[in-house]
């Protein structure tokens, strides 16, 4: 049987910039262990396996994998699958601004697609943000080894380390500078034998208010104990996480705030992420989008 798919280059609009997803837009008939071994052959950040509609016109069912283990959000995909599948006609535009709902492990997401001409321009993805916060965290001396810095380097005006959870645990470390964050390089070990695993933080987003581009506000970069120091993950995910922390801050004030965050640099397949949050005391919502660019097409063919 053969599967095509589609590669994305995802929030850029420069072919061989951004992150690359993978995109199986018809993926009835696989089960779990064939896109985990799928997932691992493409060797991508992710692949995503789209499920028909389910619900309804443009409601799909997403799954999600890394080369590791599926997962059960994720941001980046998104965009990507809304780009594969409006550029393919699975996605039925209604309009400029189309609608549609995109279902991952972790619930219901709407996704809105602007098209010119037919073709796709901008993707974003909506999402009310439930998030556990604690300021509990490792000490600067212990972060600063974590991130192989010294404890002078960390820290950024008005800005504080924070444990943030919005389904996956992020430690939220600001820091002053863009060079600082490129800099910086996890130690196992340091992590071992520091307080942050009783924390349960899988990763570390280390955050900065200065970036390496004249049009973002903030440059971001993870970090963690199964990501290579040559790795520039996708960010996308932590973005709940981000928005959630920013507004544990009191010069957030109540109201709808815009920002751009951007991740990587050219050399490294830089992403820039548009952000539009409400943050009132009925609770927050996010809204991620951006642009993505159709660099490949393919086809896995497995035995009958």
């Amino acid at each position: 049987m053969q599967y095509n798919y589609s590669i994305a280059d995802v929030f850029t609009d420069e072919i061989f910039q951004g992150a690359q997803i993978a995109v199986f837009p018809k993926a009835e008939g696989l089960n779990r262990d064939t896109m985990q071994r799928i997932a691992k052959e493409l060797n991508l950040s992710e692949t995503v396996f789209v499920f028909g509609e389910d619900g309804g016109d443009n409601h799909f069912r997403l799954r999600t994998f890394s080369p590791q283990e599926e997962l059960e959000f994720g941001g980046h995909p998104m965009i990507a699958t809304a780009w594969v599948l409006t550029s393919n006609g699975s996605l039925k535009q209604t309009g400029k601004h189309t609608p549609a709902v995109f279902e991952q492990n972790t619930g219901p997401v709407d996704v809105f697609v602007t098209t010119e001409e037919g073709q796709p321009k901008l993707v974003q993805f909506t999402m009310a943000v439930d998030a556990t916060v604690d300021r509990f965290v490792p000490t600067d001396r212990e972060l600063a080894s974590i991130l192989s810095l010294e404890p002078s380097e960390l820290g950024s005006k008005d800005l504080y380390p924070m444990l943030v959870s919005c389904g996956r645990n992020y430690l939220i470390v600001p820091v002053p500078s863009y060079q600082t964050v490129r800099k910086a390089r996890f130690n196992f070990n340091a992590w071992s034998s520091s307080s942050a695993p009783a924390t349960l933080a899988r990763e570390i987003l280390l955050v900065t208010p200065t970036t390496g581009a004249d049009k973002a506000d903030f440059h971001a970069r993870i970090l963690g104990p199964d990501i290579a120091h040559t790795e520039d993950p996708p960010i996308g995910t932590a973005m709940p996480a981000f928005t959630a922390w920013l507004c544990q801050h009191e010069q957030i004030k109540p109201g709808t705030h815009t920002f751009t965050i951007d991740r990587g640099m050219r050399s490294t397949r830089r992403s820039e992420l548009n952000i539009e949050m409400d943050n009132k005391p009925g609770g927050m919502v996010v809204r991620v989008g951006g642009p993505a660019v159709l660099v490949a097409e393919g086809r896995i063919m497995l035995p009958d």
